[in-house]
């Protein structure tokens, strides 16, 4: 009797599930880091948006492991966090993913100025979303020396974020490869 039917196939080893799902626990996980960061008195009120520096690389990098519901469930996580509006970053997060799907081919092919100047777009972009949505849905314009500092600050941290995920990824690479 030979075994015949979808039961005795060969299971899928090269399944993508398993990382698209780690790069979505890690950027729950970072929003999380955001909100431990409010804590701190440096950046009360107004933390760096690591998240979507998070969300940015991998969406340059690894185009075949980030969904519009990556940057949903990312930015609905740091919503619950740590928001008063409910679905403002999440849509701003969708907003990024399909942006760098239009924008990666000629960002891969940039040096880092280039990157880092549509990260500074992207950036800009995603706060002022949220703080006209804030400023609509509210009838208040809130302050902007904490949404100036939280922009600049991300804007800092961007290249040491760049550097340090494009390390970690190369090490998983060579580990990868060598085993």
């Amino acid at each position: 009797m030979t075994p015949r039917g979808r039961f005795f196939q060969k299971a899928e080893l090269d399944s993508n599930w398993p990382y698209q799902f780690l790069i979505i626990v890690f950027g729950v996980v970072l929003a999380m880091f955001e909100g431990g960061l409010a804590l701190w008195p440096v950046f009360y009120g107004a933390t760096p948006i690591l998240s979507l520096i998070f969300l940015f690389w991998v969406a340059l990098h690894h185009e075949k492991l980030v969904f519009l519901v990556t940057g949903f469930l990312i930015g609905i996580a740091s919503d619950l966090l740590f928001s008063d509006l409910i679905g403002g970053r999440a849509t701003a997060y969708i907003a990024v993913v399909f942006l760098m799907d239009i924008r990666r081919a000629k960002l891969q092919q940039g040096d880092f100025r280039d990157v880092w100047v549509e990260f500074v777009a992207v950036t800009t972009g995603v706060v002022l979303f949220q703080f006209l949505v804030f400023s609509a849905l509210n009838l208040a314009i809130p302050a902007i020396t904490p949404v100036l500092f939280q922009v600049g600050v991300t804007l800092i941290l961007f290249p040491i974020g760049y550097v340090i995920l494009t390390t970690v990824n190369m090490a998983f690479n060579r580990i990868r490869v060598s085993s």
